[in-house]
């Protein structure tokens, strides 16, 4: 038996959002001609077969026209391939009606190279966005012209969508994710899920379209919102517990979007009433999952009335008991972090009471285990970060240590957003030095970074995030 001891603040974070690992766990073989598939800009001419030579490109997307205004409403760059479900690009160069070589990789790089192409002229480089099996974007650049020993940049290449959606999403379900149907004493550990009746805009399932307040003293809730893209599920998750014996009324507006920039057809509402205050200890947590990450694992369990906290017990080997020294958290999910790559790492849970009368520990949960591991040629995560916030007076200047034939992805917003960088409302990507100056910052305001690293196989995990006030200095690192 091997229970390990560990600080909640080094390694175990609280959860405010789905963990969409999607976008860089994923990698596609490329097809057609027989020819190797590379991304980025980093292919060496001299090792390109003879005769032949490559076309490098990025790609940006136009949204699609919302139907109801007949406008483009752009969502954050960053969230392209997330908002629009996008998990592949598709590379094709032809000749007139002759196809040459076709390749595909992950939307999260946003660019490629195509290698292996004849030395000729007039060539089409068409690009394809492909959604559920489906190609609904799509761009091309023309004329292109290609040398033995060399790679022609076809520069940006506009993506638009070719989707013909009209029809406007709607809410399926609204309910405590403990029991959707259960309306009354509500656990005050919960969050609150929405279910869509189709995929929307990650970009749009925000707290400003997702709210909870509390009726019973008319305040609004604090929290974060998440939302899951293959459940088409997003949640509002509480900043703290909610009150005992109160009332509720999460609202959802209409401007959350669907892929194809359709609002939600109506707004929609949920009341619910919170449990009372526990008089007995609580039951065992049930539902415990736990979800592998690179480093990292995600876990995720029902909540139960009468807990006012959970503790996490994990150890190495199977048969994990409550003897150990916990990992302790305020409700599910949680992240655990920090963690060693292809060690099977074994989970239990307990719900704590500890109200005026403390009532102590549950029995545990049912347990469960997995792996986390690294994807096949993903780079390590940045392992350090710095921020200069300049005493709050634009620019502020990020640094971290550079690693040769590696990209950069900056995320930050003016909120915390650990441990998930697709929380993040912005993203300046393919930096490829150690410094960034960011200008035309608001004074007086938090900005929370967190750092990537891209290479051709895809996206590493996160680093460690910085978050620094905008008025006063600060530097702060992660070793």
């Amino acid at each position: 038996m091997y229970q390990q001891k560990s600080s909640v603040s080094a390694s175990l974070y609280f959860l405010a959002m789905s963990i969409v690992l999607t976008s860089f766990l994923t990698a596609c073989s490329g097809s057609g001609g027989g020819a190797p598939q590379n991304q980025g800009n980093s292919v060496d001419p001299s090792t390109l077969p003879p005769g032949t030579g490559g076309i490098t490109f990025q790609v940006s997307w136009q949204p699609p026209l919302s139907s109801s205004n007949s406008q483009r409403l752009m969502a954050a760059a960053f969230n392209s391939c997330v908002d629009y479900g996008i998990g592949t690009i598709s590379a094709t160069v032809s000749s007139g009606t002759t196809t040459i070589t076709s390749t595909s990789w992950p939307c999260s790089l946003h660019q490629g190279t195509v290698i292996g192409v004849p030395a000729g002229s007039n060539y089409t480089l068409k690009v394809g966005g492909i959604s559920s099996g489906t190609t609904l974007w799509s761009g091309q650049a023309t004329s292109l012209t290609v040398n033995a020993g060399a790679i022609t940049n076809a520069g940006i290449i506009t993506m638009n969508y070719g989707g013909a959606d009209t029809t406007k999403p709607t809410v399926g379900q609204v309910g405590a994710n403990s029991n959707p149907a259960n309306t009354t004493s509500v656990p005050v550990t919960d969050r609150i899920n929405i279910v869509f009746s189709e995929p929307v805009m990650n970009s749009t399932v925000t707290t400003t379209n997702i709210t909870l307040t509390n009726t019973t003293t008319s305040k609004a809730i604090a929290g974060t919102v998440s939302y899951d893209i293959p459940s088409k599920t997003a949640s509002f998750i509480p900043t703290s517990n909610l009150d005992y014996s109160n009332q509720y009324v999460l609202q959802v507006a209409t401007g959350i979007r669907d892929l194809a920039n359709n609002t939600l057809s109506s707004s929609s509402t949920f009341n619910f009433t919170t449990e009372s205050a526990p008089t007995v200890p609580a039951n065992a947590p049930t539902g415990l999952t736990a979800k592998a990450g690179n480093g990292q694992i995600k876990l995720d369990w029902l909540a139960v009335n009468g807990a006012t906290s959970y503790n996490i017990y994990y150890g190495l080997a199977s048969g994990v008991t409550i003897s150990g020294t916990p990992l302790t958290v305020a409700r599910p999910p949680a992240l655990h972090v920090g963690l060693t790559n292809n060690t099977t790492y074994y989970y239990i849970v307990t719900a704590v009471t500890n109200t005026n009368t403390v009532y102590g520990e549950s029995l545990a949960s049912a347990e469960t285990s997995t792996t986390p591991n690294v994807p096949a040629g993903n780079p390590a995560a940045p392992t350090s970060l710095a921020v200069n916030y300049n005493g709050g007076v634009s620019p502020y200047t990020v640094t971290w240590p550079t690693v040769s034939g590696l990209s950069y992805n900056l995320y930050w917003s003016t909120r915390p957003i650990y441990p998930d960088h697709n929380a993040a409302d912005n993203l300046i990507r393919y930096i490829a030095g150690g410094t960034y100056t960011h200008s035309s910052v608001t004074p007086g305001l938090t900005y929370c970074y967190i750092l990537t690293a891209m290479n051709t196989a895809g996206e590493s995990a996160d680093s460690n995030q910085v978050c620094g006030p905008g008025a006063g200095s600060i530097l702060v690192t992660w070793p």
